[in-house]
């Protein structure tokens, strides 16, 4: 069964702390060049500072997720203002423990395991109806949203693959 590569782009939600250090780095570079102009032209230092910190600030205001499924891999992205892309994983799912949605009574065998958990889901609460953990071999535990037609379409070809790891409930 050839099914090429399916792709699902999750939003992250906006955080509202990285909004205020956004607001805050740049109100604080103008304050730091005005007084380099005024005290001490030292103090363009701050401000150069305070400018990069805004700019990381502002390229992680605008976060998405781009899950790539590709031969029995999952493949885990972090775009940037939709311009800077970042591989954060790949992942074999042929060790795949467990796929099931958040919450499901299918979870309890892994409940007491001490899994370190990563997550990409958007982080809305909107989306919790199609959040799913994904528990590998390797005690790692992934949190995922399969939103749309192709997170469909990758947990159906996932279930026939692997009909005993993966449960929709």
């Amino acid at each position: 069964m050839e099914t090429g590569c399916l792709e699902v782009i999750v939003k992250r939600k906006p955080n509202t702390l990285i909004k205020l250090m956004r607001y805050g780095a740049i109100v604080l570079a103008v304050c730091f060049c005005l007084l380099s102009f005024l005290v001490h032209f030292a103090m363009i230092v701050p401000a150069v500072l305070c400018a990069v910190a805004f700019y990381y600030a502002w390229l992680e205001s605008v976060v998405d997720y781009e899950y790539v499924y590709v031969d029995k891999e999952l493949r885990v992205a972090k775009i940037q203002q939709k311009q800077r892309r970042t591989e954060l994983g790949v992942y074999d799912l042929s060790k795949t423990e467990i796929l099931a949605p958040q919450g499901s009574r299918h979870l309890d065998a892994v409940k007491g395991k001490d899994l370190k958990v990563i997550d990409y889901s958007s982080g809305d609460d909107d989306n919790k109806a199609f959040r799913y953990e994904l528990v590998l071999e390797d005690g790692t535990k992934l949190i995922l949203d399969m939103i749309g037609e192709y997170g469909d379409e990758i947990l159906s070809i996932l279930r026939t693959y692997y009909p005993r790891k993966v449960f929709r409930d």
